[in-house]
């Protein structure tokens, strides 16, 4: 059933505190409608619900709780603190018996019904949604949308990595009713991810960025991979961006794309290029054969200038001047732990540390190289989920980063062993004697790259390097 919103009554707000989404000023009878379910302790009075929580502990008062069930936490037991924090309403599983005496909307499913309300309201907004996808560089590539298209018009894009089958559909919920430009990331682990978070969000424009050995165990291949990034272009409505490679020319003549315009980016790809890159130490300049100007990035790496090339290709589309693209190129604000600069003491950081694999890691590896500094220090750790072959993944990390010439190689994690041993560089039992030896350079002239997977938490060292130099 399609939720029939009454546009004027519309009213939404973004609040900061994490686990806290506000969309809509509705009525539980209206989301009962909605999902075509049925009302328990309302005593036939309707509510108003002003926003959603998934999290007990940062409900606002008017908010809808909706207790979501993990696989260590059952949201319900939380119900509550939920309360107690100014919850109207809730969500409630018809399994969870007895009833609470409050005023709740019986679904059978909760996660399925925060999903099935994200995509009723999608129904009921006008504005142009950009899908973005990809092995690596959607985040960033999102950073840089959201800059550009601001300018011009309302935009609202994804928060963190809210980009799964739960954090969707809370960042559509989110949406201002009267945004013009919803920039949506969109994550994968498995066949088919891609398809259902389309089925909440069909993306008007639609962005792949690369196709990487992230999440190999589960797929198998490259191939399979660029298939299940692929699943994007059967929702996509008039405009696919993707960048240029073996695995999806191999599997995009296998998928149907109707009226849907196709451009490739990248070096060999069919819609711009690229022209010198020049390095700075706090981002890059390069030519594009569509700009009248050089474009500016504050940003590094030669791979970010590949990430714009959607961007401004989108955005010209959306009848965005070229003025108005430079300075959003030139005023990016990166998520954090996605190639985000940070100088401590004379040391220039390059925090890469929420996920690595191995195309992102010889990125890395390049960004590294290309700082105009007198040293270069990589400090990696385990890169996950790579199957059979992840011991000898690491070690190409490890050859590649001495052809390189990166004047320290220092790893920390069982597998970056590996990494080390190929790189001729130093293994550390521990952060802690890794930080201690990490230290000494903070007084020069360096560049330091941290990364690693996300469950190797390797931005401690950053927070451990930033406390030390402020004692």
């Amino acid at each position: 059933m399609k939720w029939e919103f009454e546009m004027d009554n519309l009213k939404c707000a973004i609040i900061a505190a994490q686990g806290v989404y506000f969309m809509i000023q509705t009525t539980i009878q209206t989301i009962a409608k909605a999902l075509d379910t049925s009302l328990f302790g309302c005593n036939d009075s309707d509510i108003s619900i002003s926003g959603i929580s998934i999290d007990s502990r940062t409900v606002q008062p008017g908010n809808l709780y909706i207790p979501i069930i993990g696989e260590r936490v059952d949201g319900h037991t939380f119900l509550d603190s939920a309360k107690t924090n100014g919850a109207v309403a809730s969500f409630w599983q018809i399994d969870h018996k007895p009833y609470p005496d409050f005023p709740v909307i019986l679904v059978k499913d909760t996660t399925v019904a925060l999903q099935a309300l994200a995509r009723a309201y999608m129904q009921s907004l006008s504005c142009t949604v950009i899908g973005v996808t990809g092995s690596n560089g959607k985040t960033s590539c999102k950073d840089m949308l959201y800059s550009v298209f601001s300018q011009k018009y309302k935009t609202q894009k994804t928060q963190g990595n809210h980009n799964n089958e739960i954090g969707l559909p809370l960042t559509v919920l989110d949406l201002d009713a009267d945004v013009e430009i919803a920039i949506l990331e969109m994550g994968m682990e498995h066949k088919g991810d891609i398809n259902f978070l389309c089925s909440i969000a069909s993306p008007d424009i639609s962005i792949i960025t690369s196709i990487g050995s992230a999440h190999m165990e589960n797929f198998g291949s490259k191939e399979n991979i660029a298939r299940g990034k692929l699943e994007i272009l059967t929702h996509t409505k008039s405009l696919c961006l993707y960048h240029t490679c073996p695995e999806i020319d191999a599997v995009l003549s296998e998928i149907p794309h109707g009226e849907v315009t196709l451009h490739s980016f990248g070096p060999h790809g069919d819609s711009y290029i690229i022209g010198d890159i020049i390095h700075h130490k706090d981002g890059i300049t390069f030519t594009c054969n569509d700009m009248e100007n050089p474009v500016s990035m504050n940003v590094l790496g030669d791979f970010q200038a590949e990430n714009a090339l959607p961007v401004i290709y989108a955005a010209k589309t959306k009848q965005i001047d070229e003025n108005a693209i430079e300075y959003g190129l030139e005023h990016i604000e990166m998520t954090k732990m996605r190639t985000q600069q940070i100088t401590i003491g004379q040391a220039t950081i390059i925090d890469d540390s929420y996920k690595s694999n191995p195309e992102s890691a010889k990125v890395a590896l390049d960004t590294l190289s290309s700082i105009p500094t007198p040293c270069h220090i990589a400090v990696l750790s385990d890169m996950l989920d790579l199957g059979e072959n992840e011991k000898s993944l690491h070690a190409q990390i490890g050859t590649y980063a001495h052809q390189l010439g990166i004047d320290y190689v220092f790893c920390v994690g069982d597998l970056s062993f590996y990494t080390a041993d190929a790189a001729q560089g130093t293994w550390f039992d521990s952060k802690q004697s890794l930080i201690q030896a990490l230290r000494p350079f903070l007084d020069t002239d360096c560049a330091i790259l941290v990364k690693g997977s996300r469950a190797t938490a390797m931005d401690q060292i950053i927070t451990d390097l930033q406390q030390g130099e402020n004692e």
